[in-house]
């Protein structure tokens, strides 16, 4: 259980960080999707499936915040 909320403390520290640096997000990616994790910008696309599969292939684990970066 404690592994669980871990997990989910993280998933909410990533957003909170990717929402304080929204409008960076927005000045550089702006109408795509942008993956975080760790405060840190993983990648990003304009084709979700894209994004995943690369996050995928690339073997991002764990929580990872992604969200569309409105332009």
């Amino acid at each position: 259980m404690d592994c669980e909320l871990d997990k989910l403390n993280e998933l909410k520290d990533n957003y909170k960080w990717l929402y304080s640096n929204y409008e960076v997000f927005r000045k550089d990616y702006k109408n795509q999707f942008v993956a975080v994790k760790d405060e840190e910008h993983l990648d990003n696309d304009i084709n979700l499936e894209r994004l995943l599969q690369r996050l995928k292939q690339n073997n991002f684990n764990g929580p990872i915040a992604i969200e569309y970066i409105y332009g």
